[in-house]
This record gives C-alpha cells, structure tokens and sequence, in this order.
C-alpha cells in the first residue's frame, strides 16, 4: 500500500508549481540561472556552479546566504563590504556599469488568483545585451495574498535577484 502511495505521488508531484521558474540567461559568459522562490542555480551546460539561496524572511529585505553567512545583502554588500550600488535600474560594481531594461509586461493568476506579473529582462554592459530573460517574475508574489505586492515591489524583486547574481557573476562566494 506504502508503494501504490508513493507511486502516486511522483506522478502528481509538480516541483514549485505554486510559485513558478524562471530563467535568466548569460549570453556572454554562456551561463543559466534558473529561479525558484528561494534560491538561483547556475549552470553552464549540465555543469552546476553555485547556488544562490535567497533568505526571504529577512526584516530589511531579500538577502543571499551561504553556509549560515550572509553573503549578499541590500545596496550590494559583500560580507558586509560595499561593493557596488543600484540606482533604479542601474547597477554599478567595481568598473562594471549594467542597464537592466523590463518591457512587455504580461500577466497571469497564480495560486489563490494572485496576480504575478512578468516581463522581458535585458541586462546591458554599455550597447551590448550580455544576459537576456523572456518571462522575468515575482515569484514571491504569491505569498503575499492578505496585502498583494504592486507593480514597483514586483519588479524590484526581479531586480535584486539580477543584481545578486550580478554580484556573484563579478565577485564569487
């Protein structure tokens, strides 16, 4: 019985169908980041190269941590060291200047009908697009049910997840 149990549900489990993926491609360095609600892996090919995990709980905002260490954390810290800044959408770390550009903003019901928004992500270095996205969202728009996320907090968590792995891009753990 414990088997026919079990076998039932591999077949319906849908990892998190509740909150959705999506993925942001590196077209200069040939990378992928692929997005859950709590974490980023980056892959080049079928190689894993990190993990970023997101703490979503913290009182001043979504931080990355690894082995129990905050590593990246609100303007752009590193260990608590500055190492760059975001005004808007432009995000500068050491010499570094990237533009992210959201367009074509689209729309679906998630769970419990919350709406989460998406959109087209291009990520520039001066002229060059160097990291593209055709379905950049929120994903923890879908927690917020009671007091709904706008518009601006949606996008600017799709921001902070670009700009922590900007930083990794540039610095590492």
């Amino acid at each position: 019985m414990r088997w026919l149990v079990l076998c039932v549900a591999l077949v319906l489990a849908k990892p998190a169908s509740a909150c959705g993926f999506w993925s942001l491609t590196d077209t200069e360095k040939k990378l992928e980041v692929g997005w859950l609600i709590n974490a980023g892996t980056v892959t080049k090919g079928e190689k894993r190269l990190a993990n970023l995990y997101l703490d979503l709980d913290a009182k001043d905002g979504v931080r990355v941590a690894a082995d129990h260490k905050v590593v990246f954390h609100g303007k752009i810290l590193r260990y608590g060291e500055a190492i760059g800044t975001v005004d808007a959408n432009t995000v500068t770390i050491g010499k570094h200047v990237y533009t992210l550009a959201f367009s074509d903003q689209s729309s679906v019901k998630g769970v419990r009908d919350v709406v989460i928004l998406s959109w087209k992500l291009e990520v520039r270095r001066g002229d060059d697009i160097i990291m593209t996205s055709d379905r950049a969202s929120s994903l923890c728009a879908a927690l917020h049910r009671k007091q709904p996320m706008t518009d601006a907090e949606q996008q600017d968590e799709v921001r902070r997840r670009v700009v922590f792995y900007l930083a990794w891009r540039e610095r590492g753990m």
